[in-house]
Formats: C-alpha cells, sequence, structure tokens
C-alpha cells in the first residue's frame, strides 16, 4: 500500500528532511463512541488534530495551488475521506474476533486549531451492535505505519450518550518487540511496507459491559 499521505491523495506534502525511520509524523486522535437510545453502538467519531510540521507542509502545498485556502480545505478533506474508505476510514473495529463494516462517510469537518489542522468525521457501522452482548474493540492507525496515530491521555475515548449504561471505554497499549522497532526505523519514506506495520503500533480501545 502508498503512504498515508498518497493515499490521502493530497499530493502536497514532501518531508524532505527526514530521510529514514517510520513514522514521518502523528496525530492525536480523540474517540467518540455514539449509541443510540437503546444503547447500541451506532457511530466512531473521530477527531484527528494534525502535528505542526505536518499541518504547515498541507497549508503550504494549498497556498501554492489554491487562491482560496479555505475552500481549498474543504476539498482536501473530501479527499481524504473519499480515499480513506476503502481502508475502513483507518479504524480498526473487531466484533466477538470478526472485523466490522462501515458505511458511508457523509458528516466530516476540516478546522484550524491554532496551527494544527483538526479533521473530524462521524464513520457509522453498517449494523448497530449491542456492547452488552457482544466483545467489541477497536484500533486507529495508518496500516504503512507513516503516520504514528495515538489517544493523548486527556482525551480518552468516551460513550456519548452514556445514557447510565454501566459501560466504560479503555485503553490497551501495544508491545511492539525490538526487532518491530528495529523494522519501522530502517525503513525509508518511499518504500514500501505490509499493511500489518501500523498495527503492530495501534493502540486498542475496549467497550466493556458488565454481564
Amino acid at each position: 500500500m502508498k503512504k498515508l499521505l498518497a493515499l490521502l491523495g493530497c499530493g502536497l506534502i514532501v518531508f524532505s528532511f527526514q530521510v529514514h525511520a517510520h513514522p514521518h509524523a502523528w496525530i492525536d486522535v480523540q474517540s467518540n463512541i455514539v449509541l443510540s437510545e437503546d444503547g447500541q453502538i451506532q457511530a466512531i467519531e473521530q477527531e484527528w488534530l494534525f502535528d505542526d510540521l505536518y499541518s504547515a507542509a498541507i497549508l503550504d502545498g494549498i497556498a501554492e495551488d489554491y487562491e482560496d485556502t479555505e475552500q481549498a480545505l474543504q476539498q482536501y478533506a473530501t479527499d481524504v475521506i473519499h480515499n480513506l474508505e476503502p481502508y475502513s476510514y483507518f479504524i480498526r473495529l473487531v466484533i466477538n474476533d470478526q472485523r466490522a463494516v462501515f458505511g458511508t462517510i457523509t458528516q466530516f469537518s476540516i478546522d484550524k486549531r491554532g496551527t494544527q489542522l483538526l479533521l473530524s468525521f462521524s464513520a457509522p457501522l453498517a449494523q448497530p451492535v449491542d456492547p452488552r452482548q457482544n466483545t467489541v474493540s477497536f484500533s486507529v492507525y495508518d496500516p504503512t505505519y507513516y503516520i504514528h496515530m495515538t489517544h493523548p491521555a486527556e482525551s480518552p475515548p468516551t460513550l456519548i450518550p452514556n445514557q447510565g449504561l454501566p459501560c466504560r471505554a479503555y485503553i490497551t497499549q501495544p508491545t511492539p518487540s525490538a526487532e518491530d522497532f528495529s523494522r519501522a526505523f530502517a525503513l525509508d519514506k518511499s518504500d514500501t511496507v505490509d499493511d500489518d506495520l501500523g498495527h503492530l503500533f495501534a493502540e486498542k480501545v475496549h467497550i466493556q459491559c458488565p454481564n
């Protein structure tokens, strides 16, 4: 698979100052697990806050190619969402050990938070799932590990609205081996990597409801 920057279809960013080692950019993730009135998970809301250098590179590229920055940003967001669709929007949702399917995203936006870009979207499940009756977890990651994606400690995953359900979301951290780190560090940004590399470095969000 192509590295993330090509995958997103922006064609705007070249990190010439980073020749070796993955990752090349960082995204802070906020995940909201959206529940229906009867307590079923119906969507995963995402906020992706791009790091300063990544944001600056996107904005510089847009400024070179477009006169209307705001309109260009919205087109960029549209391209990102469209190109992420075949990859489940970089969300690996697992229900009872089976990977789940998302519907098409229709709600998304991009904004600036200071010097950083913030991409927001809601990924609807193709079929709602009851976390009280099923084992549910998900990870958010770039499969090529070109970009490292994590939930900051101050922004843990949240269930909304909670509806008084005795459910909680919590994160378990990945446990990549020294060999995994060595393989990631040795990669050039132009190298083709297998689709499982990012999964080795991905956090896992668990939705737990007591019986």
